[in-house]
Parts: C-alpha cells; sequence; structure tokens
C-alpha cells in the first residue's frame, strides 16, 4: 500500500508492475517472492484487483491509505 501511496495512485488507476518491481525490491530485498505475496493479500483484503499491466487500486484500497494519512 506504501507504494501506491508513494507514487500517488488514485482509485481505480493502475500502478504498473514495471514502476512496483524496483520499489518492492528497494524496500523488501529480503523477500523473494514480495510482490506475489504482497498482490495475494491485497486482492484478499479487497485493496487492489490485478490487471494485465499491474495492480489496479480500489475504492477500498484508496480508502485505507486516505486512513492511513490521516485525511
Amino acid at each position: 500500500m506504501d507504494a501506491f501511496n508513494t507514487m500517488g495512485v488514485e482509485a481505480g488507476d493502475v500502478l504498473a508492475y514495471p514502476d512496483l518491481y524496483p520499489y518492492l525490491q528497494e524496500h523488501y530485498p529480503r523477500y523473494k517472492d514480495v510482490q506475489k505475496e504482497a498482490e495475494q493479500h491485497l486482492a484478499k483484503e479487497g485493496f487492489v484487483n490485478p490487471a494485465p499491466e499491474g495492480l489496479m487500486l480500489t475504492q477500498v484500497g484508496y480508502k485505507a491509505i486516505q486512513a492511513k494519512n490521516g485525511e
């Protein structure tokens, strides 16, 4: 979720995999399959929907980011 927040992704927008991979590698270098695990967890929670080009932030995910930011 931090990647979506950092990159200013809004509900309905897609965070492309080429933009997501470097973020995950930089922030979670110890985890081999962090992208796959994060995608499964976030989809299960309803925060994202997988899209062919990346992960689409849902309205639920966007509201969670706003709540975290105190908005």
